[in-house]
């Protein structure tokens, strides 16, 4: 057996193939770089013998072997490990609770189930670590949690569903991401509307409208761009005046995904607006939208003139 004394020894012991002398390194009671590294390693090689080891490696008293079993765990994705991944979620260092939650999103099937359940936890950093997970997972069968994580009382866990079911997609989360829209919390509204772009329902049109006519600036831009990737006409009317009042590139490039010739004047104007970032998008919306108007524009404006 080979003395491991950091981490060129377990290298050695990874390209042999020597999985007993990986497992014995992560149980190993001397620097946890050694452990570390095995978990690493052990990861990597995968197989049904190192998930029991790595599970137990979830106990470590170095959190960055916890950390490194755990993600570990997430790319063997062997369903033996929910339970622990799912008890990860309270570690007291919130690096292993991402690790963990992650791991969870990848294991896949066999996590779905224990994570909405976790969904209910009366802890919310177990519940928001379910929800992150689910997201990545993106099954239609966790939005009803994910809805009432989203109505909830602890505004970095409605952050985190937003997020979750704009990745899941389902058309039954719209009502309630427009809800979130006039979330107390910009950080939820945000998300909501970043949600809703990635949905793509057009029944989300008359609350992105409203965020983009009230919100914050930060809040206006991710409406703009969600109102472009729903390609609705009714938003042209709320999206040329994001262009002409508050400068929006983000609005400029959403009237050019819709392709709508009512946006031609405003986007005409905002050729000669000192940003640049605007004047590029408004090109660029011109160049998509077309016709005799936006063509005489780009010509007089030269078309890749910043």
């Amino acid at each position: 057996m080979i003395l491991l004394s950091g981490w060129s020894d377990a290298d050695e012991l990874e390209r042999k193939g020597d999985v007993e002398g990986l497992i014995r390194a992560l149980g190993c009671h001397g620097s946890f770089l050694v452990r570390l590294d095995a978990a690493h390693a052990l990861g990597r090689i995968g197989g049904a013998r190192v998930v029991e080891p790595l599970i137990a490696a979830l106990k470590d008293k170095d959190s960055n072997v916890r950390r490194a079993a755990a993600d570990a765990l997430g790319q063997i994705g062997d369903g033996r490990a929910v339970g622990r991944l799912i008890a990860a979620l309270r570690d007291d260092d919130k690096y292993v609770c991402l690790a963990a939650a992650e791991a969870l999103g990848r294991v896949g099937a066999p996590a779905l189930k224990p994570l909405i359940a976790a969904l209910s936890h009366k802890a919310w950093d177990v519940r928001c670590y379910a929800a992150l997970a689910l997201g990545q997972f993106g099954d239609a069968r966790a939005v009803e949690g994910l809805i009432h994580a989203l109505r909830g009382r602890h505004e970095g866990l409605r952050q985190v569903a937003a997020e979750a079911l704009g990745r899941v997609g389902d058309p039954r989360a719209v009502e309630p991401l427009v809800a979130a829209l006039k979330d107390n919390d910009h950080q939820v509204r945000w998300h909501a509307a970043r949600a809703l772009g990635q949905i793509g329902d057009a029944r989300a049109v008359e609350g992105l409208m409203d965020a983009l006519r009230g919100g914050d600036r930060g809040l206006r831009q991710v409406a703009a761009e969600a109102l472009g990737a729903i390609g609705d006409a009714r938003a042209v009317e709320a999206l040329i005046p994001a262009v002409v009042v508050w400068h929006g590139a983000e609005a400029a490039r959403a009237l050019g995904a819709i392709g709508d010739v009512r946006a031609v004047e405003a986007l005409i104007a905002a050729l000669k607006e000192e940003d640049t970032e605007v004047r590029w998008s408004a090109i660029e919306a011109l160049e998509r939208i077309g016709g005799p108007e936006a063509e005489r524009a780009l010509a007089e404006h030269g078309a890749r003139d910043k």
